[in-house]
């Protein structure tokens, strides 16, 4: 019945698709909250719900409480009546998610990026992931919604294409329209947005939807991004500037950015510049365990640079605590211009050691000028998977919404 929303022009399916929404956004949800939000008849909305219930598309979650009679009946969204696949691609890795309609993660298939790792053998590797999902998991291709795509490189998402692939290692990203390759393959609708809004919209709606409505979801990875919750909707632009956070000033007298500028964040917390300044670092005759991997330095490569961090190299945590002090200013500052209510961290950087702790708290020492106005700092809530989370979102507003934002 999902399919059925689209495009609905029924009086009929128009109310099946409000209630059905509402119980996604709301759920567990009586029914007399239920006819107060849409103003319908008690009688009609019994009706209604009844039919979403031999749809399969709703169930009683159980959770409701006695006021001294008959337990109500609290209605949830019935999370394996559908399924999804949600997908983040960067030039680290691929990530393919399926998904139920809770946006809970059922299994997951990773591809790490190398020189082989071209568009076409990327999008055949998350065409091959969503059968073995699909067969693996009993799960009829008829239950499939679609495909959500993730992207942080600045994309045309009305051609489905990469702007500038020029950060991926292997070629064959130019101009490849990513939706049409996709659909053609899976035979299921395809929908590609900026990864750092889709992480925002996965928290705000898997954790805090109910907590505030202004959140912000901050990225320390290849770039420095930042995705935005106001008043329960997500901050869209047309312009292409989803990395601006990243270059935000913090040094006027600073390193120089790879946009030209001097003193961005980019130039100090971003992958990137972690693995530079340790290459420059280790020409100063600095020691790392990295020198053992390579025969020249400059072929250091960014897997490597993760790795080191992961094993806790020395000379790598000392940079990145240093990268974590700047991102912690520019939090501060980032906070004190947009006043949300809770920050999520999240991207590569977050879950490495320290990186966090530093960054939170150099944020919190500089808001202690405002000390009635607490904001929570917390870590994402799947650090690694949240990106490919929010990729299913769309897919559900498609069915649900009257326009996905």
């Amino acid at each position: 019945m999902l399919r059925q929303f689209v495009g609905v022009h029924s009086p009929k399916l128009k109310s099946l698709k409000l209630l059905y929404s509402l119980i996604r956004k709301l759920g567990p949800i009586k029914v007399s909250t239920l006819t107060e939000l849409t103003g319908y008849k008690h009688t009609t909305c019994v009706r209604l719900l009844d039919e979403l219930v031999q749809a399969g598309l709703i169930i009683d979650s159980g959770l409701g409480v006695s006021s001294g009679g008959r337990k109500p009946v609290m209605y949830v969204v019935n999370p394996t009546s559908n399924y999804i696949i949600g997908v983040e691609i960067t030039n680290l890795y691929t990530t393919v998610l399926l998904l139920d309609l809770h946006l809970n993660i059922l299994e997951t298939k990773k591809l790490k990026m190398d020189q082989g790792s071209t568009g076409e053998f990327t999008l055949n590797f998350v065409t091959n992931c969503v059968d073995q999902l699909l067969v693996q998991n009993d799960i009829s291709r008829e239950k499939l919604l679609g495909i959500g795509i993730g992207l942080l490189d600045p994309i045309d998402s009305e051609k489905g294409t990469i702007i500038n692939s020029d950060s991926f290692i292997a070629g064959g990203w130019e101009d490849l329209n990513i939706i049409n390759y996709l659909e053609k393959t899976n035979q299921c609708p395809v929908f590609i947005n900026n990864g750092t809004n889709l992480a925002a919209l996965a928290e705000y709606r898997l954790k805090y939807g109910k907590e505030t409505d202004n959140i912000i979801f901050v990225s320390s990875d290849m770039s420095i991004r930042c995705g935005v919750v106001q008043q329960g909707r997500l901050l869209s632009h047309k312009n292409e500037m989803d990395d601006a956070f990243g270059h935000m000033i913090i040094d006027v007298h600073g390193q120089r950015c790879s946009c030209g500028s001097y003193g961005c964040l980019q130039a100090y917390s971003s992958l990137p510049a972690i693995r530079e300044e340790v290459i420059k670092r280790i020409k100063r005759g600095e020691s790392s365990h990295l020198q053992d991997c390579v025969e020249d330095i400059e072929d250091i490569s960014l897997h490597q640079t993760l790795d080191a961090l992961e094993q806790e190299d020395r000379l790598s945590l000392e940079v990145l605590k240093d990268a974590a002090y700047y991102f912690g200013i520019g939090l501060a500052n980032l906070i004190f211009l947009l006043r949300p209510d809770i920050v999520i961290c999240g991207g590569t950087l977050v879950p490495k050691p320290f990186f966090f702790d530093i960054a939170s708290d150099i944020a919190r020492s500089r808001m202690k000028h405002y000390p009635n106005s607490p904001i929570q700092i917390v870590k994402s809530t799947t650090a690694y998977n949240i990106v490919a989370q929010g990729a299913g979102c769309m897919v559900i507003d498609f069915y649900t919404e009257e326009s996905f934002s």
